[in-house]
């Protein structure tokens, strides 16, 4: 099983769904998961250092229109 393909094809189903209650569970699993989720201190200097390049203007953003589009090219 490709990982990213498997995430891609998630993402394309959840921008298509019309119905809250799948938006929902999915929500309710993702969340759950999370729970047991945390960073090594080292994962955070990482994220720091990120977040300070982006503030410095030196690093990439994107919208989410530009995120959704590459994701849907992605999958295609």
């Amino acid at each position: 099983m490709d990982l990213q393909l498997t995430k891609l094809e998630l993402i394309e189903m959840l921008l298509n769904t019309k119905r809250e209650t799948v938006l929902k569970k999915v929500r309710a699993l993702l969340e759950a998961e999370q729970d047991d989720f945390s960073l090594t201190e080292e994962q955070y200097k990482v994220i720091d250092k990120r977040r300070e390049n982006h503030l410095n203007g030196e690093g990439k953003s994107l919208t989410w229109e530009q995120v959704e589009q590459n994701a849907l090219k992605a999958i295609s």
